[in-house]
């Protein structure tokens, strides 16, 4: 196979096209294995030291196509996410990388950007307002003047917001990177010394750490004319310090999948808002928006602009397992129009396993033989059993 109808999983780039940490090794290679299993089956990564995930057999046999029509590749090398190094390595092999040019994914895959877009289309929640400072590379690289800024922006915060903060880089993913401060104090040796690594990641934002009660995606994709289409909204499943555990949500017979959270309208209509902002810059592909529910003052506020993901998502990832198996889904469930059920993808299985399949719990198992982590789709006729046996989404 010409290494122009590929596929390069350089997932983790936001941290410089370099190889991601050994811990997270195993994570990065689980994501490559099943993003294969939504492109046409014979498609594979350009390295060819990463199989696909295993095909559930109760799916029967791996259909030839790609799971979304413009998941096409050919005569295209296609990366998790275009960087300047991705295109390189396309362009050694004789071809183009496919999706949008790497210098407009750097600027709406950059954090300020989300940032920049919420506050111009009114969806900062107030509480949030005028919290929120973007520093740029330059200005971290004067470690003094870097430190009173900071400090500066820090004193005008109320009480509640001063307790606890975190700096985080605006170029990063799944939580790595981010330098976390209490007390409103602004020079403690791992913040001073984290700016030089945060520089490196393009600047900081500054924002307080918020009590989040609900995490939520929405996938999308962006035609190359404009035309916005959402795949599906999905509840994140992230541990305490933002490291990527699964996603939830239910879906119904035809395959159209919900996040089941009070706030998924609002988080539809922010995805779509920021969507056409990114496409008046230039992006189109398939994109993601991160958006959480936090408690402050007794309330609960939606945040629904948080990030915007300029590359394949996880979100993306798992509705299109769940799109593969759908077929399946539906008979095993015995699922008729008007029913929902729920689905929980994991990329590893919770500390007492997945739980035993039954008649109205099924389990699609993802993982080989002999890999460490065993990712795995979980679906459940009754949308509340999934909380009953693996918990809430911020506890799985």
């Amino acid at each position: 196979m010409s290494a122009c109808a590929g596929l390069l999983p350089n997932i983790g780039a936001e941290e410089g096209d370099q190889p991601v940490p050994h811990r997270a090794a195993a994570w990065a290679g689980a994501v490559a294995g099943l993003w294969q299993l939504l492109f046409a089956v014979d498609v594979r990564c350009v390295d060819g030291d990463c199989p696909p995930a295993a095909w559930p057999a109760a799916w029967g046999r791996r259909p030839g196509e790609a799971v979304f029509s413009w998941l096409a590749s050919e005569g295209h090398l296609t990366a998790w996410l275009n960087t300047q190094a991705a295109a390189e390595r396309a362009a050694a092999a004789g071809c183009s990388l496919a999706g949008p040019p790497c210098d407009v994914v750097r600027r709406v895959h950059d954090k300020a950007f989300a940032h920049e877009v919420a506050c111009r289309e009114s969806l900062l929640p107030r509480p949030l307002a005028d919290l929120i400072t973007v520093f740029d590379a330059a200005s971290l690289r004067a470690p003094d003047a870097a430190v009173a800024a900071i400090r500066s922006a820090l004193a005008r915060w109320p009480r509640w917001a001063q307790r606890r903060f975190t700096l985080k880089p605006r170029w990063g993913c799944s939580g790595r990177g981010r330098v976390a401060g209490v007390e409103g104090r602004a020079d403690g040796p791992d913040l001073r010394g984290a700016l030089p690594r945060l520089a490196d990641r393009g600047g900081a934002l500054l924002e307080p750490w918020l009590d989040r009660s609900e995490d939520l995606s929405a996938s999308l994709r962006i035609g190359r004319e404009g035309e916005i289409v959402v795949l599906g909204t999905t509840r994140q499943c992230l541990a305490p310090s933002g490291l990527y555990r699964g996603q939830r949500g239910n879906v119904d017979s035809r395959g159209r999948v919900t996040s089941g959270s009070d706030h998924d309208e609002p988080l539809r209509e922010a995805a779509v808002a920021v969507a056409r902002a990114a496409f008046a810059a230039g992006f189109w592909g398939p994109c993601g928006l991160d958006a959480f529910a936090f408690r402050q003052g007794g309330q609960e506020v939606f945040r629904p602009v948080v990030e915007f993901n300029a590359r394949f998502c996880l979100g993306t990832l798992a509705i299109g397992l769940v799109r593969r198996g759908l077929a399946a889904i539906v008979s095993d469930l015995s699922l008729r129009p008007g029913d929902l059920a729920a689905f929980h993808f994991g990329l590893d299985s919770p500390r007492d396993g997945w739980p035993a399949p039954g008649k109205n719990l099924v389990v699609y198992p993802l993982w080989r033989s002999g890999e460490s982590l065993r990712t795995a789709l979980v679906v459940a006729k009754d949308p509340r059993a999934l909380d009953r046996v693996l918990g809430p989404p911020n506890a799985a």
